[in-house]
């Protein structure tokens, strides 16, 4: 018997957090290319990925404060009880620790911008600056990321999903602003780099919030700054197949082939958003819910990856009859692509989802190594692919293909072996925050 780790409106609170950020995601791919020309738009669409890896990167901020926020509260409790106290664990406090991570990448980011921002932008050399406000916002999602990842592993649903719709409410606010008075490149560049505050605000209003700011990791500083180094490593391997792929894509491409893969970028992002987008944002509660049933392993795996092979294949149909119709009834007729590639995709961005979920388990059972190595080796296998001298949707469907099924590979070996060992088995987490959290569904 599972133990509960969601309820009903909580889960339904998160569907509707995961839609919101799905449709300001839609809403920017249907702006962007309108007001701007095809050449722009792919190098807008090309920064957008690179921000959005950066992002995903510090996505593992958010999966490894789940998992310690989950077992220090866990510990603490179990303390108390065997000795009427609830003394401090003697750990550093997350958000500080997600914050020097996230700057210490910014930096790095901005004085590394000479190199990166001719290789990502092609010829918007002009641009460079961006990587200011681009290193800005990366520091700034940081905490973003560890205060998700804490409300999570204390199954504060309804905070977390506020914290999620008002960045992605205040992210397209800012979009069509920047459409409205500076429809450039730049103008919704800018747009895109500072709309992570949303946090900050919430700190002022929410005690919750804040209580999540100051929570503490359940081990020591460096190993769990190595944790993170592995959860980051997973997560950036993962940004860079899914948000980032435009980016390997134009690393690997000539600028000609680039330039006109416009309609190839948007049928990447339109077919794996239906998946991707929700997975992404319920993958803190696939984390909760695995610490919380360690006993279960792979067999928790089931329903899930039934409902992701089921949902790939109908959409995978109906992507190659209806997708490339769709681009060029709303784009125009330069959007032409062909239906084995959209139904391709489509089947890809399952693999990816069935990675994704095989990654948050091994992360709640602390195969932190097995968790960065299916990723790395994803990502290292596409962009082999990407070599190839094929043509560019041959490439990409490959890539995005045959890529996540090294990282599956690695995955399953390493839960079948936790399965066959034992997996230690630890009480659940009860409610924390008192916001209603944790109901039964």
């Amino acid at each position: 018997m599972t133990s509960p780790t969601i309820g009903r409106r909580s889960f339904i609170g998160v569907g509707a957090a995961s839609l919101v950020s799905a449709g300001v995601g839609f809403a920017v791919l249907l702006i962007v290319p309108k007001v701007l020309d095809s050449a722009a738009a792919t190098i807008f669409l090309a920064f957008w990925s690179f921000l959005f890896v950066w992002y995903g990167i510090l996505g593992g901020l958010s999966a490894e404060s789940t998992r310690a926020v989950h077992n220090s509260d866990r510990a603490r409790e179990a303390r108390a009880r065997d000795s009427g106290t609830d003394a401090a664990v003697r750990a550093p406090r997350m958000l500080p620790v997600g914050l020097g991570v996230g700057v210490t990448l910014g930096v790095l980011l901005w004085a590394s911008s000479f190199w990166w921002a001719p290789l990502v932008l092609h010829n918007a050399e002009g641009y460079g600056w961006l990587a200011v406000a681009l290193s800005c916002s990366v520091a700034l999602y940081s905490g973003h990321a560890t205060i998700v990842g804490i409300l999570g592993g204390r199954l504060q649903w309804p905070t977390y999903v506020r914290l999620v719709i008002g960045d992605s409410l205040l992210r397209i606010a800012l979009i069509v602003v920047a459409a409205i008075v500076a429809a450039t490149i730049a103008g919704f560049a800018v747009a895109a780099s500072v709309a992570c505050v949303a946090w900050l605000v919430g700190l002022l209003f929410s005690p919750t919030l804040r209580s999540a700011a100051v929570a503490r990791a359940d081990v020591g500083l460096a190993p769990f700054l190595r944790r993170i180094g592995h959860a980051c490593l997973a997560s950036g391997s993962s940004a860079i197949l899914v948000v980032g792929f435009p980016v390997i894509l134009s690393l690997t491409s000539s600028e000609a082939a680039y330039t006109a893969a416009a309609p190839l970028l948007v049928a990447v992002t339109f077919t794996r958003a239906p998946l991707l987008i929700p997975l992404n944002a319920y993958q803190g509660v696939a984390i909760a819910h695995f610490l919380n049933n360690r006993s279960a392993g792979l067999r928790a795996l089931v329903p899930v990856a039934r409902l992701i092979v089921l949902i790939a294949v109908v959409g995978a149909v109906l992507g190659a009859l209806l997708g490339p119709w769709l681009l060029v009834l709303y784009y125009g007729p330069d959007y032409v692509i062909s239906p084995w590639t959209v139904g391709g995709l489509v089947i890809a961005a399952g693999m990816l989802a069935l990675l994704t979920i095989t990654g948050a388990l091994c992360l709640a059972l602390d195969r932190h190594n097995a968790y960065s190595g299916g990723w790395i080796a994803a990502t290292v296998l596409a962009v082999l692919i990407l070599l190839l001298p094929v043509d560019i949707e041959l490439r990409a469907v490959l890539a995005l293909l045959v890529g996540p099924v090294a990282g599956l590979a690695i995955h399953f070996r390493a839960l079948r072996r936790a399965s066959a060992g034992g997996v230690p088995v630890g009480p659940s987490v009860p409610p924390v925050g008192g916001e209603g959290e944790g109901e039964t569904a």
